[in-house]
């Protein structure tokens, strides 16, 4: 019997549960606001417990080599060595990621993908979450920053990101982004009801289309047609799947390439991230853990 505890630590809330042969058996979610010190959180979450193998967690930021490098969004999550600290109060091994690979894995498991080689996700939530599965690897790349797709520069954008830089797509294509449009143009509805009443709005048409370019972009550079879209912005009601397929085709390179297309939208579950903590546990970067336990 395996018992995970995964945690996935957003900008606005953490979730974590208790993932038991593959079901999740407990979840909650907090405000990441009032969690003021990160390893005794988990300390305590895990002491709550009985008989936890290892902990997982989801951070929304730059992970390498199991160490934080950036968390622009959640300051107080910046200890490079967050898995060191969680271990010496706990005595179990503890493996950090981006929090997208955590959805990743749980999609490409539930859509009964995980024979394919190729893979691209887009979630389109708080910011833009990119992950790439390429011959059979997610790639993660020499430093850890690989399918960082929300910081991209965007050309003629001269919006400050709040990584420190100007001009990224995120500024642009994000949950943050939306709800600037409403505010700014101070749109009559309730903020979920935004592609049901003005989905023919110039600057939601322009924001669907921008989602629609970056993907573009990656999927013909990296020749890839099986595609995963997610986020709590494309759970919103009446979100345009149709249209952003279609325009996804318009973008790719070739007939055959669009013949080969698969489009999946999936939903947004609340446990898809704990899930996705426990699948990816046993990943390489375990393997330092081995003289430890």
């Amino acid at each position: 019997m395996s018992r995970v505890l995964g945690i996935d630590i957003g900008g606005t809330f953490t979730r974590y549960g208790i993932v038991e042969n593959k079901s999740v058996i407990h979840v909650k979610k907090v405000y990441t606001k009032d969690i003021l010190d990160f390893p005794n959180f988990v300390k305590d979450v895990f002491y709550k417990f009985k008989d936890i193998d290892s902990i997982s967690i989801g951070i929304p930021g730059v992970v390498y080599k199991n160490k934080i490098i950036s968390v622009p969004n959640v300051k107080l999550l910046e200890i490079r060595n967050l898995d060191d600290e969680i271990y010496k109060l706990t005595k179990t091994k503890c493996i950090i990621n981006r929090d997208v690979y955590l959805l990743f894995s749980n999609d490409i498991n539930r859509l009964n993908l995980s024979n394919e080689k190729n893979i691209l996700g887009f979630y389109l939530g708080t910011g833009l979450g990119n992950a790439i599965k390429m011959n059979g690897n997610i790639i993660k790349g020499e430093h850890g920053y690989a399918a960082e797709l929300g910081h991209i520069p965007i050309i003629g954008n001269t919006r400050r990101c709040s990584c420190g830089k100007i001009g990224c797509a995120e500024t642009m294509i994000s949950g943050k982004a939306l709800t600037e449009i409403y505010d700014s143009e101070k749109l009559n509805c309730e903020f979920n009801q935004l592609f049901v009443k003005y989905s023919l709005h110039p600057k939601i048409k322009e924001f669907i289309d921008n989602f629609i370019m970056v993907m573009a972009i990656e999927i013909n550079i990296l020749d890839i047609t099986t595609i995963i879209i997610g986020g709590g912005v494309t759970n919103m009601l009446n979100f345009p799947k149709k249209y952003i397929e279609e325009g996804l085709l318009k973008q790719l390179r070739t007939d055959n390439i669009r013949k080969q297309i698969k489009i999946y939208f999936v939903d947004d579950s609340p446990i898809s991230s704990i899930l996705g903590a426990s699948l990816i546990i046993n990943e390489g970067e375990t393997n330092e853990y081995s003289n430890r336990l």
